[in-house]
Parts: C-alpha cells; sequence; structure tokens
C-alpha cells in the first residue's frame, strides 16, 4: 500500500487525484501546507469527495505551518507526495523531497525557468520516482490521433515538404470557471508570473508532451534532438473589477505593481513557439481569454499534417463545445476509405466509427468511452504507481521531462528578449 502526502496545494489539481478511492492507497492522507485560503479551499474541495457516490472514504490529517516542507520530511507519513501550487518554489521543493527518498507526482509545470531545469536533470537521473500530470495522454481523442498517426495506411509520414509545422497545437483557456459545479476562485499569487509562471511555458507542456508521445513513444528524446525557431509572449489585461471576482481580493497584490496600467493588469499568460523534434516541425500556442462566452468554454486545435492525411481535433463554438476528431485525406479514394475503416476496428477501444462529411471523415466515439477531464487524474495515478512499483520510470521518459522543461525554458528567454 502507498500513503499520499499533499505539500502545499494551490491548485485544485491537488485535490483531483483524491476523487476516487483507489484499491493501493491508504485512506489516511496527510496534507501539510501553509495557513491561508489556498488550504481552505482545498480542503473543501477534498472533503467534497467523500460525500460523494464514488464512496471515497479518505481520513485527512493536516498540518499547518511555515515549515510545512520540513515536517513533511522529518515525518515522512507517505512513500508519494502530491504537489500542485506555487510554481516558483516547486522545483526547490522536489529536490529536497527526492533526497529524502519521497516519490513524487507533480502538477506542470515542474519547473518555470532554466535554474529549475538543472535541478530537473538532476533529480530524473536516478532514485525516487518523479513526473509530471500528463492527463491529455489518457484523454480518448489523444490516445485516438497517436494511433492514427502511427497508422502508416491512414497518416502516412509527417508532411515535412510543405514548409508549414506538421504539428499544430492552439488553445484558448478562460481564468474565470467552474470546476466540479463550483465557481473557481484562483489565488491572487496565481496572477503573479514570478510565481505562477509565463503562459508560455504552462499549458505547453501538455502540446509538447503530446507530439513527442505520438511521434516517439518509448524512444529516448534528448534535449539536443530538439531546436527552437521562435518565441513570443503577450498580455492579457485583466481589469481590477474582474481580478476582484476571480480572487475574492479586494485590490491587486503590491507585487504585481509593474504590470499594472490604469487600474488593470498585463498577465503575460499568452506565448507561441515554433520548434523541431528529430527535424519535425512543430507550432504552439496557448492563450488566456478572462471568462468564456456565454455557452461556451475552452476551445482546443490540435492538427498533424501526414502525406496521406490531416488528422485534426477541435473543440470551439463551431462543434458546440463538443471535441470532434476529423480525418481529411489527401485522396478521398475508395481505398483510403478501407484503410481506415480497418484502422478502426484494430484500435482497442471497440465501437468508434468514421462517418464521411464532405471532404474529411469525422471520428465517432461512443459515449461511454468519453471521461471526462477529472477521471484522467486516476489514470496518471495508476501509471505512476506502477512506474514506483517497478522502481522509476523509463529511460525515455525521464529524458523526456529534462528535454520538455529545457524547450519551454529556452521559450521563455527567447520570447523575454522579444518582448
Amino acid at each position: 500500500m502507498h500513503t499520499l502526502m499533499i505539500i502545499n496545494p494551490g491548485h485544485f489539481h491537488a485535490a483531483l487525484v483524491l476523487r476516487q478511492p483507489h484499491p493501493a492507497i491508504n485512506n489516511d492522507v496527510y496534507i501539510y501546507a501553509e495557513k491561508g485560503p489556498d488550504i481552505e479551499n482545498f480542503m473543501q474541495l477534498a472533503e467534497s469527495f467523500n460525500s460523494h457516490e464514488r464512496g471515497t472514504c479518505w481520513q485527512f490529517h493536516l498540518y499547518t505551518g511555515k515549515d510545512y516542507l520540513e515536517k513533511a520530511i522529518k515525518e515522512s507519513k507517505g512513500d508519494i507526495a502530491i504537489l500542485a501550487g506555487k510554481n516558483d518554489r516547486k522545483i526547490y521543493e522536489m529536490q529536497k523531497l527526492h533526497n529524502a527518498g519521497i516519490s513524487i507526482l507533480a502538477d506542470k509545470p515542474l519547473t518555470i525557468n532554466a535554474e529549475g531545469v538543472k535541478i530537473l536533470r538532476n533529480i530524473t537521473s536516478g532514485g525516487a520516482v518523479v513526473n509530471d500530470i500528463m492527463t491529455e495522454r489518457n484523454e480518448i481523442h489523444s490516445v485516438l490521433k497517436k494511433y492514427l498517426i502511427q497508422s502508416p495506411d491512414v497518416f502516412g509520414k509527417p508532411d515535412v515538404d510543405s514548409g508549414k509545422p506538421v504539428f499544430e497545437k492552439e488553445s484558448i483557456h478562460h481564468l474565470y470557471k467552474t470546476v466540479n459545479g463550483r465557481p473557481l476562485i484562483r489565488p491572487a499569487w496565481y496572477f503573479d508570473v514570478n510565481i505562477q509562471g509565463e503562459g508560455i511555458l504552462d499549458v505547453n507542456t501538455h502540446f509538447a508532451d503530446l507530439i513527442k508521445w505520438s511521434l516517439f513513444d518509448n524512444q529516448i528524446i534528448r534535449e539536443d534532438d530538439i531546436c527552437l525557431k521562435s518565441a513570443r509572449r503577450w498580455p492579457t489585461e485583466v481589469p481590477l473589477e474582474k481580478f476582484k471576482t476571480i480572487t475574492g481580493q479586494s485590490n491587486f497584490p503590491a507585487s504585481l505593481a509593474a504590470d499594472i496600467e490604469q487600474d488593470a493588469l498585463n498577465l503575460f499568460a499568452n506565448g507561441e513557439l515554433t520548434y523541431t523534434i528529430k527535424g519535425i516541425p512543430a507550432r504552439l500556442k496557448v492563450e488566456w481569454a478572462l471568462e468564456a462566452p456565454a455557452g461556451s468554454g475552452d476551445t482546443h486545435y490540435s492538427a498533424a499534417h501526414g502525406t496521406k492525411a490531416d488528422i485534426v481535433i477541435n473543440q470551439s463554438p463551431a462543434t458546440g463545445g463538443a471535441v470532434k476528431l476529423s480525418i481529411i485525406p489527401r485522396q478521398n479514394s475508395a481505398e483510403f476509405a478501407k484503410a481506415l475503416r480497418q484502422t478502426l476496428e484494430n484500435f482497442p477501444v471497440k465501437g468508434v466509427k468514421a462517418a464521411k462529411e464532405a471532404d474529411r471523415y469525422i471520428i465517432q466515439i461512443p459515449a461511454d468511452k468519453c471521461p471526462a477531464h477529472e477521471a484522467h487524474f486516476a489514470m496518471v495515478l495508476d501509471e505512476f504507481l506502477a512506474a514506483t512499483d517497478e522502481g522509476g520510470l523509463k529511460k525515455c521518459n525521464a529524458s523526456d521531462l529534462v528535454a520538455k522543461y529545457s524547450l519551454l525554458a529556452q521559450a521563455r528567454e527567447m520570447a523575454l528578449k522579444n518582448t
């Protein structure tokens, strides 16, 4: 049996690993945190799971104090630490936990600068297991897209001769949203890029991870296999009144003064970068808006361009907010239709169909095979426990972590110079 320690939770992802019971995890959960609204919000969400029909019966043991990390390490009540909070200190806390022999599952980003990448290189070189929470690897559309990309009869090969990125990923997220049926209150420090980190190296961790995973799963990718080409950043304007609504605070913290103009915060939450991975070009772009228009939510666009077909995931008002996976063949022939049908029949998840619509095929996935985002955290936890029980991450996964965060740290530095 494993026992969890939750370290200074400041993001709701720390609670989502507790959303359902797990047979390999002790019901006693040890929480070490600073006093304040962050831990209060965490406890409210975590305790709500115990009253849910999922059958969780966590027994929470809470310690609050400025010495929360030292207390956690000294007591070592658990063998696995969960971190999801202030990103400026996260990698340093991970280093201390790792040195104490405690395995670590942490929310992204693990680090927000190049200095943190140096520490990451060290703690992934051996000892206790370290990994980030990459939920998107368990999202059914991402799983199916990877499967299709690896099918030469459907995708062909990456189309590197078009002069455009083979992989394109874009998303728009919103600062104000609801989670688990309740409005999400973000802490004021979330708006400080020196604590939370800039947008260019946050959501893009998922994007960069999915590209590597789709093309080079179980292969070692080193830092010199990736070449950054361009990077830029730009702000989202957050008026004081909206800041009050999102955080519950009456004013901007003094630490944000340098980025405030006329009662509005310039939050550098947006970023775009281009790079190559083993010579294959990719483009990543992430944006944060204040609040989604009525009836809509976060949007996502992901395209892979192959010599036989383009594979596109789209979630936007045009799709009614639903995630839609499309395949656009270069030659819409009977031969291609047959190859696609046979490929889908061999997909491990049964019941997936392709419906022809004009110049493309729309993939239809049974609703019961599309769990909500929150359910992916249990899947990530399963994989992490398996790696822990086996004695460590695969060498390719450990190398992935360093290469990914090195790329994004470089992108941040380049974008800063270009601003």
